[in-house]
């Protein structure tokens, strides 16, 4: 009989003690191994999650908690092709920017036209426009409202940015390769990553500038007005033409003067017909340029030297502009002009009558 009660006894130990391990085991296995590697010597949790619930104030004035249930894979979360982002912040999160149109339209040397592509986010989407030398990977910049470049970035609509005509990025380096990329960002605390990269270069500036006539085609240039009456108006047949070329962002122009202010005779002790912008039709004596053609667009003749009939502009010592582009950039741009002379019945009469006349071209850039 003792030794019944003793085996008994030990049958109701051992339930004991296996009830006691199952629940310590129950309390301390998983809860206490939530962690970047839940496994141990024993098991491995390949997968796992964590319920959602709700608090009794999830809000007060200075903070607002957001929170959603489900759960993470664990085992591929990107690639070189994918990031998988999954929670409440990357759900909110607006759709990545594809890459930008990016690109030189007109053979710009210090500014690229950027186009952003919305990815078919909504309206209310601001984005931020990042710009680099290297490829983003130490110097990156970001568009500002003024189109310049920045340190910070500027969030704005796709309509301030310039909707389908996009944003012109002005004061780049000449000859210098771009990298641009976009970033959305929509309500708050919700601004996703930067998109992928368009690549755009500026080109060096280009200025050129060649001068001819009728009668030479290259320099050194000569024009004869040939014999001047007393009282009569003469035009030189021959023509001065100047061809101008540049990337210039506010053009090209064309300035002339003279280097006498008159047509002056050494025979005629240095007599002078004097130049001025004047209509030679009724001045008494005079000398002067008057534009006759401007091909290329944008080229356009100014005044003094766009007047009709005999009005002429003067070639004084003085740097007047003759024609000029428009302000805009142009290729074979060109202006002509000739030279027109009227004598009194008092000018002396000599063979030598001469000025020098200069053509200048620049580019404003």
């Amino acid at each position: 009989m003792n030794k019944l009660k003793t085996y008994n006894l030990k049958l109701k130990i051992t339930s004991i003690l296996f009830f006691t391990f199952y629940v310590l085991s129950f309390i301390f296995a998983p809860a206490a191994k939530a962690g970047p590697q839940p496994s141990s010597s024993s098991y491995q949790l390949l997968d796992y999650g964590f319920g959602s619930g709700s608090v009794a104030t999830s809000s007060s004035n200075n903070f607002m908690l957001q929170g959603i249930s489900g759960e993470i894979e664990f085992a591929s979360p990107s690639s070189n092709n994918f990031i998988l982002e999954p929670g409440l912040t990357y759900t909110m999160q607006p759709n990545v920017p594809p890459a930008p149109a990016f690109a030189n339209p007109s053979n710009y040397y210090n500014k690229l036209l950027l186009t952003i592509n919305q990815g078919n986010n909504s309206t209310d989407t601001v984005y931020a426009i990042a710009v680099s030398t290297d490829g983003f990977v130490s110097n990156i910049k970001y568009v500002q409202t003024d189109d310049t470049l920045g340190s910070n970035p500027v969030w704005q609509t796709y309509t301030l940015w310039g909707g389908a005509s996009g944003t012109t990025i002005i004061g780049l380096n000449p000859g210098t390769t771009y990298y641009a990329k976009v970033a959305a960002s929509r309500g708050t605390f919700t601004q996703g990553s930067f998109g992928p990269t368009s690549i755009a270069s500026t080109i060096n500036p280009t200025f050129t500038f060649s001068l001819q006539t009728n009668s030479h085609p290259t320099p050194p240039l000569s024009i004869n007005i040939g014999q001047i009456n007393a009282g009569a108006v003469t035009a030189s047949t021959d023509k001065v033409t100047a061809t101008i070329s540049t990337n210039a962002n506010n053009g090209g122009i064309i300035y002339v003067y003279g280097t006498n202010a008159g047509l002056v005779s050494t025979q005629a002790s240095n007599y002078k017909i004097q130049s001025s912008s004047t209509d030679l039709g009724t001045a008494t004596e005079g000398y002067g340029a008057q534009g006759t053609s401007v091909s290329g667009a944008p080229m356009e003749l100014l005044s003094p030297y766009n007047g009709a009939g005999n009005n002429v502009g003067a070639l004084d010592t003085t740097k007047r502009p003759l024609a000029d582009s428009t302000s805009l950039p142009v290729t074979n741009g060109q202006a002509s002009f000739q030279l027109k002379a009227k004598a009194s019945n008092t000018t002396p009469s000599a063979g030598d009558y001469a000025d020098t006349i200069t053509v200048i071209a620049t580019g404003s850039f």
